[in-house]
């Protein structure tokens, strides 16, 4: 087990509120905390950047998310947080329904807050730069699904590079929300935070909503997902935490985990000066140090070389990178236990199955899908899985599907009635029920009639099986497997 040296040691005390307190800052805070000047970072050059906009909708919603936050944080340090629930909610409402086709600069909207907090500024100035270049990435055409993930891989290379840059570890998301202040904005201001969570499902619902999905396959995508976070997302005040990008966007989590924890410690970064300017306890320059002592608790250079695994004795501290076995891409959340965490508008989910049948995943580099319906994402193991966990659940969904060719991704939507439509007119699909444990086996979707004949000749105990088209197979309809059960334990985010 590794030891933490002295010097560390009193600073995760330090910045953990060891004695019940405010937490203090570190011996070691980095000098340009204290430099508020413009120092703005601009996009790594390339040829994809701006790509978001050949989703128009997609895009203008992204747009629209900065404004709403700069808003809302110009009125709290301007003493305005009495009108935050009414008149400041109505003019960031107003923005979100009435969205800028372009970016636009933050410091424009909220100038007193960036004299103020110019530092924290610049660290989230370059973490949203890197979502939007990672999305511009996954929306410019014409490359291949490897060059693109190559290029996400150097994205993040330059993200590192400069000292704004938020870790990619998995922070522990139970620690961060542990503070003498922490929970003070979603409680005292529910609808303003209420946007602000929907802000932060947006910027990670995309995510697999782009990843490795053909890009004339996106924007039907945003077509459904855009409805529900106007109609739904925006307005939740009940959730029982923030969005997590792995919850919302397992597929790419899992390929990048660190852009994954970065999103998230990102948002937490959020909550935690959201919490601290509304705390009463502090004075203006109390509240600027513990911005400061939040935005080094989760800089990358605070945690650099960090080995995750080596969390004996760091548990609920500053290095606790712990996260469920089989999710590296997410933080340790309240009431895990190995794979099992809460999910809000699921319950308790054992990440590590399947989330319809609850039977380990298979092994080898072929997954079943995803189905994103009433605003969540889960991971199954089968099309059957994927269809009847759709069709259980009242509204719009999304299927995203592995098929025999790995460069090719089915996407299928429905509508209210569970009318699909699919990105591969040709599709066709197997399903010959057996011993549900070997559904990934006799449950596959097909680009094509001559890969499926080509799959069942090879197949000796399919012999004879017959194809079934979108429309036959979307009629069927096994309903909850035998071999699912409900995990019977309280909410850990209720008293």
């Amino acid at each position: 087990m590794k030891t933490l040296s002295l010097p560390l040691a009193l600073a995760v005390a330090a910045l953990a509120g060891a004695q019940g307190g405010m937490p203090m800052p570190p011996n070691d805070l980095p000098k340009w905390l204290d430099a508020n000047g413009a120092d703005h970072l601009f996009y790594k050059p390339a040829p994809y950047n701006w790509a978001i906009d050949r989703i128009p909708a997609f895009a203008k919603d992204m747009y629209a998310t900065g404004v709403g936050h700069a808003m809302a944080y110009e009125a709290l340090v301007r003493g305005e947080s009495p009108q935050l629930e009414t008149k400041v909610y109505d003019q960031i409402h107003w923005v979100l329904k009435h969205q800028p086709t372009k970016p636009v600069d933050e410091g424009a909207i909220s100038p007193t807050f960036q004299r103020q907090y110019g530092a924290l500024e610049k660290v989230f100035d370059w973490a949203h730069t890197l979502h939007f270049q990672t999305i511009d990435v996954l929306a410019h055409p014409g490359w291949t699904d490897e060059r693109r993930e190559q290029e996400i891989e150097a994205l993040w290379k330059f993200y590192t590079t400069q000292p704004y840059a938020i870790t990619g570890a998995p922070m522990n998301m139970v620690f961060l929300d542990s503070f003498p202040y922490s929970g003070k904005f979603r409680a005292q201001f529910p609808k303003v935070n209420g946007l602000f969570w929907g802000y932060h499902w947006l910027q990670t619902v995309n995510y697999d909503m782009l990843f490795r999905v053909p890009v004339k396959d996106q924007a039907p995508q945003y077509a459904v997902i855009g409805e529900r976070y106007h109609d739904a997302e925006l307005y939740k005040t009940d959730r029982d935490f923030m969005p997590m990008t792995a919850e919302l966007s397992p597929r790419f989590a899992k390929r990048f985990p660190m852009i994954a924890n970065a999103f998230d410690n990102l948002h937490m970064l959020h909550d935690n000066v959201n919490d601290i300017l509304v705390e009463p306890s502090l004075n203006e320059r109390e509240k600027q140090e513990q911005v400061k002592i939040a935005i080094y608790r989760v800089l990358a250079s605070t945690h650099q070389n960090e080995d995750w695994e080596d969390t004996e004795g760091k548990e609920n501290t500053l290095h606790d990178h712990r996260h469920p076995m089989s999710m590296p891409g997410m933080g340790w959340m309240k009431g895990t236990d190995g794979d099992l965490m809460w999910m809000s508008g699921m319950g308790w989910m054992d990440m590590s199955v399947c989330a319809h049948c609850q039977i380990p995943f298979p092994d080898g580099p072929v997954w079943g899908a995803t189905v994103s319906a009433n605003g969540w994402t889960m991971t199954v193991r089968c099309m059957m899985c994927a269809r009847d966990m759709a069709s259980e659940t009242p509204g719009k969904a999304i299927i995203r599907a592995a098929t025999e060719d790995p460069a090719r991704l089915l996407v299928l939507i429905s509508d209210e009635e569970g009318n699909w439509t699919s990105n591969i007119p040709g599709v066709v699909f197997l399903e010959k029920a057996g011993d549900h444990p070997e559904c990934s086996d006799w449950s596959r979707a097909f680009t094509s009639q001559a890969a499926f004949d080509k799959f069942i000749a090879e197949t000796p105990e399919l012999k004879g099986t017959a194809s079934l088209s979108l429309t036959e197979w979307a009629q069927l309809n096994n309903g909850t497997p035998d071999t699912f059960r409900r995990i019977d334990k309280p909410n850990p985010y209720k008293p």
